[in-house]
């Protein structure tokens, strides 16, 4: 899960993080004001006290309303709540959704590529379909080998690669190398996912 906080140390700078990161080297990227400008890329502030990257042409547009931090399936995203007059009930809508031209109820499905839902830059978001946001989706939270779509066979006391396309899964093979069975899967994983797919290297 990623994170974009405020440098306390100085006032301008924005990182970019890891948000259990504590330490520099967990860096991701490293914003400083004048940079951000010629890159053409500005903060706005959320709740507990995290920002959002968006593109310089849409700050003044979207810096209207207030934002908010939500929580969805471990990862955060950018919103903000509206009343509707007509449900009388509180909805909230995604920055990355209207920043792309959404609405609730659309049937859009929406995916970010880096997987951090505070990186709202029109070339970190993307409409797609549900299959295609899942070849971007990380390992699986039980996953023991470190590396998307590698497992442990016991039966052959070696690691097994399998991966998915369309409801079919395909079996790549099993090898003494977890790393070796990482780039097996990264090969097929380019070939049957394309743009979507999420490489383990």
């Amino acid at each position: 899960m990623y994170a974009i906080r405020v440098n306390k140390n100085t006032a301008n700078q924005v990182q970019f993080k890891a948000q259990s990161a504590c330490s520099d080297s967990d860096l991701i990227g490293f914003f400083v004001g004048a940079k951000m400008k010629t890159l053409d890329i500005m903060a706005i502030p959320l709740t507990q006290g995290l920002f959002t990257l968006i593109d310089g042409k849409n700050y003044e547009w979207l810096n209207k309303w207030k934002w908010c931090v939500r929580k969805d399936h471990n990862v955060l995203y950018v919103t903000r709540a509206i009343y509707n007059s007509v449900t009388k009930t509180t909805e909230f809508i995604s920055m990355h959704r209207q920043i792309l031209g959404l609405h609730k109820g659309d049937g859009k499905t929406t995916d970010h590529k880096n997987h951090c839902g505070l990186d709202n830059r029109e070339a970190n978001i993307r409409i797609c379909t549900n299959q295609q946001n899942r070849h971007n989706g990380r390992r699986h939270f039980d996953n023991t080998s470190g590396y998307k779509g590698v497992s442990w066979d016991k039966q052959n006391k070696k690691w097994r690669v399998h991966i998915t396309k369309n409801r079919k899964i395909f079996y790549l093979g099993c090898y003494n190398d977890k790393q070796e069975a990482a780039r097996i899967y990264d090969a097929k994983a380019r070939e049957l996912h394309g743009e979507f797919a999420k490489t383990n290297f």
